[in-house]
């Protein structure tokens, strides 16, 4: 054999040797090195248990739901000139748009769901929205309009009061009853079964106060006191409401004229409501009553402040210092909306309320510009829901307010003439995408 053939056959098995021991080594020390798993992928699940929309946040127990909306609204208001020689100051259009976000998150436990929620809101509005208050006297405007902890039937933080019931549900402009929006309180909620409930909330009196140069509120030292009794069943609901509400001045009272104190007083406030179910019309429809009474507190009857529709104003007051007394002003509320749905896709509400306010027990004549007057609203809405969770609608609304006796106001600020009455009527078109 020749001597090149006979190095080559050598080589070749030395070569083959070499890669067959690599491997039995490479196989031994592998099986020398510890194993490791891939971690596991903890993937979003779905929480039923607290309703739909709930998903539970990883690594924990507890379920979260987030959720808002974007609304775009565009607003005509017949014009009424308020500022003397500035008839044609006053804005007929504008346009809000609005961002809301709100998280709820829950979890169960031995006392019960324990829930933290809040709301988010930013509003941008222009024209004729500002001389309506919406928001007061901003273009740009963040709230946060709600964050409450309920725990073992406790509701704490920024939440809607415990009195309202109706809350302006169905209209999109005015205001129809005790709504004042959302407020600092703290209550107690307990359940009884069979659909029934009873609340009893200390709530922040000074979001409640109205006029309060008229009696020269003092500083709070005392929350509002709120109950309510309500029962929610398969026909509809309905609630009992009540507060307590003080009024206490300072030392400086009229037109900043130093007395002597004034005796603290407390004004109250009753209402009743009832929500009805409506299904031998159409599913969904309901039909909401309600009526107040207050004695010292008029924001539970919708008056928040002074009601103004161009030149003519209704003075607002919880009370009025006369002879060193706070006098309580009186007032009674009534209201009625209905929800119908004409298909499934497109709903309308109807609705209207009747505010009279009354300064009968502390004036018997106009005193410092006050004198007893009433307000009412009607109005309706037509919405079309083309795709879940998604509404285009249009309102009409027509606003009265009827001092008592005839008024003096300046037309345009040159003619002195007298008013016995105030109106005006509003249009609106709301676009809204919830999610």
């Amino acid at each position: 054999m020749p001597l090149e053939e006979t190095l080559m056959r050598l080589a070749s098995v030395v070569l083959l040797s070499s890669v067959a021991a690599f491997a039995t080594m490479s196989q031994g020390s592998a099986a020398d090195l510890p194993m490791t798993k891939a971690a596991p992928i903890d993937y979003v699940r779905v929480c039923s248990i607290h309703g739909a929309g709930f998903f539970y946040i990883p690594g924990g127990d507890v379920c979260l739901k987030v959720g808002g909306y974007v609304r775009a609204e565009y607003l005509y208001a017949q014009p009424k000139w308020s500022v003397p020689g500035n008839g044609r100051s006053a804005d007929a259009t504008g346009f809000l748009a609005r961002g809301r976000l709100e998280v709820d998150a829950r979890s169960s436990s031995e006392w019960g769901t324990i829930r933290a929620f809040f709301r988010f809101e930013l509003t941008r509005t222009t024209g004729a929205y500002r001389a309506l208050g919406v928001p007061a006297g901003s273009v740009n405007d963040s709230s946060l309009d709600k964050a409450f902890i309920q725990f073992a039937g406790f509701t704490a933080g920024v939440a809607q009061s415990f009195f309202d019931f109706y809350a302006n549900d169905l209209n999109y402009g005015g205001s129809l009853g005790s709504d004042n929006g959302q407020t600092q309180l703290l209550a107690y909620s307990a359940t009884f079964g069979s659909g029934f409930s009873a609340t009893i909330a200390l709530e922040d009196r000074n979001q409640r106060n109205v006029g309060t140069s008229y009696y020269s509120a003092a500083g709070q030292r005392l929350p509002d006191v709120v109950g309510n009794l309500l029962v929610d069943q398969d026909w509809g609901s309905a609630q009992l409401s009540g507060a307590l509400h003080q009024l206490n001045s300072s030392t400086i009272y009229g037109s900043n004229i130093y007395g002597s104190r004034v005796d603290s007083t407390y004004g109250f406030a009753v209402q009743g409501g009832v929500k009805v179910k409506l299904p031998m019309l159409a599913a969904g429809d309901y039909l909401w009553l309600q009526a107040a009474y207050t004695d010292g507190a008029l924001s539970y009857i919708g008056i928040n402040g002074d009601q103004a529709i161009g030149p003519l104003v209704g003075i607002a007051a919880d009370g009025v210092i006369v002879n060193g007394d706070i006098k309580k002003t009186k007032g009674w509320n009534a209201l009625a909306a209905m929800l119908h749905y004409w298909t499934p896709n497109i709903r309308q509400s109807v609705f209207g309320g009747y505010t009279k306010v009354n300064y009968s027990g502390a004036v018997t004549s106009t005193y410092n510009g006050l004198s007893d007057f009433n307000t009412w609203t009607v109005g309706s809405n037509l919405i079309w829901s083309p795709v879940s969770a998604m509404d285009i609608g249009v309102e009409v609304l027509y606003t009265k307010l009827d001092p008592n006796g005839r008024t003096l106001v300046y037309d345009n600020g040159v003619t002195a003439i007298y008013k016995s009455s105030e109106d005006q009527w509003q249009a609106r078109l709301r676009f809204q995408r919830d999610f």
